[in-house]
């Protein structure tokens, strides 16, 4: 019997080695990170979640015009989701992991469109995305982390709005 290599072993775990590197990032957040953290890594990992709830309810994919549909509503859910958080954090890895999901969105859209696409390129433009926002996110938590521990609290959302003055009080401009 032929031995299998490393990289074969690992493309047939992929999803489980996946979902328990997201499980361990989202746990990991609820205890160290901040309201961004526990969002982000929340919404990442209710992605595979939901994702093998759809496949186990389903027993299989809903395929229209080649697109997945059950995955094209979990990744534009999760593009609103990461959306807000990435537009009000204040941090710049969610801009990473919203970014790259616009991504996968766009690969769906593509591939409603064309139904001539290569099922690799689909693939990769649909899958890949979740291993980029693996990485951003799990940077993201450690610098977070690492920069709490130096500085101590700062804050995690950005305040756009300014409180209006009281009547008589002058603006002073800003630098």
């Amino acid at each position: 019997m032929a031995e299998l290599s490393w990289s074969s072993i690992l493309w047939s775990i992929k999803d489980e080695v996946q979902f328990a590197a997201y499980l361990v990032l989202f746990l990991y957040s609820m205890v160290r990170g901040a309201a961004p953290e526990r969002l982000l890594s929340g919404v990442l990992f209710a992605m595979l979640a939901f994702d093998k709830v759809h496949h186990a309810l389903l027993g299989g994919s809903i395929l229209w015009h080649h697109a997945n549909v059950g995955h094209f509503v979990i990744d534009l859910l999760v593009m609103a989701c990461t959306f807000v958080v990435a537009l009000h954090a204040n941090r710049v890895y969610p801009l990473w992991v919203a970014g790259v999901e616009i991504i996968s969105v766009f690969g769906h859209i593509y591939r409603l469109g064309l139904e001539e696409i290569n099922r690799f390129a689909y693939d990769m433009m649909v899958v890949m995305p979740s291993y980029v926002q693996l990485v951003a996110m799990t940077l993201g938590i450690v610098f977070h982390t690492s920069r709490r521990r130096r500085l101590g609290s700062y804050p995690s959302w950005r305040h756009s709005w300014r409180p209006m003055p009281t009547a008589g009080a002058r603006i002073s401009p800003t630098i």
